[in-house]
């Protein structure tokens, strides 16, 4: 960032503005910590107070500005000393103080929509969400503050790995960003503008959901009399929705999934799933998810897959529905069920029919050597056509790996990944043409004896069926 220019008020008119320019200017070139030792300002506060003041860099008479850590369209964000928690002795009197952008702090209900943001953050109290303290104005300026963070925001992860000299796994960065997420969204909140400037990853490894400054309440936890803060218009158009492009209908959590999902595309794959193209476009068109990684699981890929389509009732429906296919859950609970299910038929003496369908006869192990290679071999030769969208193919190869060892779980997570690649394929496209191509592929699929009582594959040769 250049240093500020000296007549401030032709760049700006506007107080806030040209407070914020001079503050960046001043704390840049240290003017008051130049001649203090800021690791122990707790010992010198009266002269730190003086110096502040004398500087323009005291808030509220509370909040001593030192370091500019980064702007951003919501505002400005800088590291202060909280001086009632220094005068506490409390250890952490360091806070980050974000002061609001001009076009923001303009609005008639800016002062309403950061309140109402303050109080839904502090709601918010999970590992994984940013801990907001409090919200007020210093004159015509106004303000929030909120913990202080060592680390980057994820579009600067690379950044934070070579300082740390560490790569972060992947899945547990998305993880940590889901169950975040999660949490708001079981509490009535969407982010709305999710993108990877908004999600922090601290030098530990903890991942923090930032800006729910734009949150909205969902339609079932609205009330009457509720703020919109969406009206303000911050989005990011690569990261958003189509629902939000078009802002026909009211936000809702699946309008997060679409960002989830994207931003954990990006960070397996290193891109973004429609090349950065917005959703509108993408749908227009026809684009498909490109990109790979050797680091994500299966299941893991599945989850990111359905969290990209395009139209909201394809994808998961909140953050909570991504984490249980992310992590497998939800493939878990179905098997618990199905063992559930067994126990109450071999109490009523339904054994043999039970057995049928639950899983391998013969663990895995236990095969001969030639029969495991040729089973892991098949799966990746499956893969590698599924990747070109090559179904039959894929097929074929998933089927080889079926016969050599039935239910086993990862040919049924291969199988489920078949059809999520043609229900994507039939989604995009949506044509009585792609059915036609579709319905002899259906049909060879439909031979396999788990897809063909799959529920997902059912709906989608209804589906078919019908154009």
């Amino acid at each position: 960032m250049k240093d500020a220019p000296e007549d401030l008020t032709k760049v700006s008119s506007d107080p806030t503005e040209v407070f914020v320019t001079e503050v960046a200017g001043r704390v840049r070139r240290g003017s008051l910590t130049a001649s203090m030792d800021t690791e122990r300002v707790n010992d010198n506060l009266e002269v730190l107070v003086g110096r502040a003041r004398e500087e323009g860099l005291l808030v509220r008479d509370r909040f001593v500005l030192l370091d500019q850590l980064g702007a951003g369209g919501m505002g400005t964000v800088f590291t202060a000393i909280d001086l009632r928690r220094a005068e506490a002795d409390d250890p952490n009197s360091r806070v980050a103080i974000k002061f609001l952008s001009s076009a923001f702090s303009e609005h008639p209900d800016a002062l309403v929509s950061l309140q109402r943001e303050a109080r839904k953050t502090q709601q918010l109290a999970h590992p994984n969400v940013v801990t907001v303290y409090d919200f007020d104005r210093d004159g015509d300026r106004v303000f929030m503050t909120m913990e202080l963070l060592d680390g980057e925001p994820l579009s600067h992860l690379s950044r934070l790995e070579q300082r740390l000299n560490k790569s972060f796994d992947r899945s547990d960065l998305v993880r940590q960003f889901a169950e975040g997420l999660a949490y708001a969204h079981s509490q009535g909140v969407v982010h709305c503008d999710l993108k990877p400037d908004n999600v922090f990853v601290t030098t530990s490894g903890r991942v923090k959901v930032l800006d729910f400054g734009i949150a909205r309440l969902t339609q079932e936890a609205e009330q009457a009399d509720q703020y919109d803060a969406g009206r303000l218009g911050a989005l990011t158009r690569r990261f958003a929705s189509i629902e939000m492009l078009l802002g026909n209908t009211e936000p809702h959590p699946a309008d997060d999934v679409y960002a989830l999902g994207l931003i954990g595309w990006w960070l397996f794959s290193g891109e973004h799933a429609y090349g950065g193209t917005s959703a509108d476009e993408a749908l227009a068109q026809s684009l498909a998810p490109a990109g790979t990684s050797q680091k994500w699981r299966e299941r893991e890929r599945k989850a990111l897959l359905r969290a990209v389509r395009l139209t909201r009732e394809a994808r998961q429906s909140d953050a909570g529905q991504f984490l249980a296919m992310f992590q497998g859950i939800a493939q878990r609970n179905r098997l618990l069920a199905g063992l559930a299910l067994l126990l109450i038929l071999v109490t009523g003496g339904w054994l043999y029919q039970a057995l049928a369908p639950t899983g391998p006869e013969v663990p895995f192990a236990q095969l001969p050597l030639e029969t495991q290679q040729a089973f892991t071999e098949s799966l990746a030769q499956g893969y590698a056509h599924l990747e070109i969208s090559d179904i039959d193919g894929a097929l074929r190869y998933f089927d080889a790996a079926w016969l050599l060892h039935p239910y086993n779980a990862e040919v049924v997570d291969a199988l489920d990944a078949l059809v999520d690649r043609v229900t994507v394929l039939f989604a995009d496209a949506r044509s009585p043409e792609m059915a036609t191509l579709l319905k002899p592929s259906l049909e060879a699929m439909r031979s396999n004896p788990y897809l063909a009582d799959q529920n997902d594959m059912n709906q989608l040769s209804e589906a078919v069926s019908k154009l």
